[in-house]
């Protein structure tokens, strides 16, 4: 009866150790473009962007960057939805465009833009030298012109087809010194506002003169709260 038992523990321990070197090759085979390494970019400044009546989770996501990660940021203070003058459409890009677009331009260097509602899952600067590097995002991805690139065989992503060549969800995303000059000029001249992840992908899109990455996984999620932009946002934490 002994024999018997303790060949049966040494089967299980077998399989368990069979179980975990499968399991670490899978994780192996999982294609990323993330640096082991953050990047040394300087002048680096975070620009948050969120409403008055949402300051008390703002500033608790902006206490979390600088817990988890050591980042101070500034938040810049846009409007709330009113289904009049500002709906789930344009009030991001209203609030960017009249209240945060200047002091990108005026401070000269790259900007980390942030939305209210970030938590990071890797350092933020985790990123390669890129103008614009989108690090946190929902799904998708801009097509065959702006494929997600840095990893072997294009990390396995299939390009989205037009008119689907949109990254959803704009949590994070830095922009270089040259980016930030294209971006002003861009958001200046656009008469129409359109929802926040559909206009950053416009303009990625149509600025083949910048570089780009998107990071593969995303680099964070949205932290569950009470959305006014979207209802299903606190469904999509990642």
């Amino acid at each position: 009866m002994r024999r018997r038992s303790i060949k049966k523990v040494r089967n299980h321990r077998t399989k368990s150790k069979k179980r975990s070197q499968r399991s670490k090759s899978i994780q192996k085979k999982k294609k990323t473009n993330i640096p082991k390494k953050k990047s040394n970019l300087p002048n680096v400044q975070f620009f948050m962007i969120s409403y008055p009546g949402n300051k008390d989770f703002a500033k608790l996501t902006q206490k979390a960057l600088k817990k988890e990660w050591g980042y101070s940021s500034k938040i810049f203070w846009g409007y709330k939805i009113d289904n009049d003058k500002y709906t789930h459409t344009n009030v991001i890009f209203e609030g960017i465009k009249d209240k945060m677009l200047e002091a990108m331009k005026k401070h000269n260097g790259p900007i980390y833009y942030l939305e209210d509602d970030i938590r990071f899952t890797e350092d933020p600067l985790k990123i390669p030298r890129k103008d614009v590097v989108w690090s946190v995002y929902r799904r998708g991805n801009l097509g065959k012109t702006r494929i997600v690139d840095g990893c072997p065989g294009g990390c396995n992503v299939r390009p989205n087809k037009h008119p689907h060549e949109v990254i959803t969800g704009s949590q994070a995303i830095y922009f270089s010194k040259k980016a930030i000059k294209y971006l002003y000029k861009h958001m200046k001249e656009r008469k129409r506002s359109i929802q926040i992840d559909s206009y950053f992908s416009e303009f990625i899109r149509q600025h083949p003169q910048l570089s780009f990455r998107q990071m593969l996984p995303s680099m964070g999620y949205e932290e569950t709260h009470e959305s006014l932009i979207d209802k299903f946002r606190d469904l999509q934490k990642k």
